[in-house]
């Protein structure tokens, strides 16, 4: 069970972020679009976003701590180095954000759009998705020990180096995932062998086929017209 965030009664208005905010904003509420004030380096702690709007900004080496987002579009986004605790996502738009090598720790993803989100070489420590559409996101060498994957669309990912023990799949969609191998130490559900079977034989080159003899081709003739090749 991951930790919720940490948030003070009473948050402050914030309409848009000005040069004095030093990149720091604690204990607001943001409302709207900020995709052309956002910036990297900064630091968000105790606040909330609700139906907020940070399209395609770069956000390397945010720092999120207790943290609520709700409702919102960060679609595209790059939080490359970026670290989270205790930070809430609920019912947000992530297609093709950029998670890359990011710290989690107590992070929930609930009813969120992560659809090609990249995830590669991050660290993740009591973090929950939940009813999540993650199609096609990328895992690569992730740290992903004890992560909770409940009920989500995971088709097409891809779990290559990947550490993935203790990792819970229940109630997820695990078609066509790349990198089976490495989900050696996770745990899944009965319904969930064959998925989980057929990219492992997929990663060790092994092929799936009913015909026991198949016919050997033959070689091409030559053209209409034409005799066998010269000796």
């Amino acid at each position: 069970m991951t930790k919720p965030p940490r948030l003070p009664v009473a948050l402050a208005e914030l309409k848009a972020l000005s040069a004095g905010d030093g990149g720091a904003i604690a204990e607001s509420i943001l409302r709207g679009d900020f995709t052309d004030w956002w910036g990297e380096d900064h630091s968000l702690e105790r606040s909330r976003l609700v139906q907020a709007q940070l399209i395609g900004t770069a956000s390397n080496r945010l720092r999120a701590l207790d943290v609520r987002i709700e409702s919102s579009d960060l679609s595209g986004s790059d939080f490359d180095e970026s670290s989270f605790t205790r930070v809430v996502f609920h019912e947000c738009r992530l297609s093709g954000a950029v998670f890359t090598r990011c710290s989690f720790r107590d992070v929930l993803f609930s009813g969120c759009r992560l659809n090609q989100a990249n995830f590669a070489m991050s660290e993740t420590s009591t973090v929950m998705f939940e009813d999540t559409d993650l199609r096609e996101s990328d895992f690569y060498a992730a740290n992903l020990s004890g992560t909770r994957f409940f009920d989500c669309n995971l088709s097409g990912a891809q779990f290559s180096k990947a550490t993935t023990t203790g990792v819970r799949f229940h109630g997820s969609t695990l078609t066509d995932i790349k990198g089976g191998q490495a989900l050696a130490g996770a745990v899944i559900e009965s319904s969930q062998v064959l998925p989980v079977a057929l990219a492992v034989l997929a990663d060790l080159g092994i092929r799936v086929d009913d015909e026991r003899d198949p016919p050997v081709p033959t070689a091409r003739k030559g053209r209409r017209g034409q005799g066998p090749p010269a000796g």
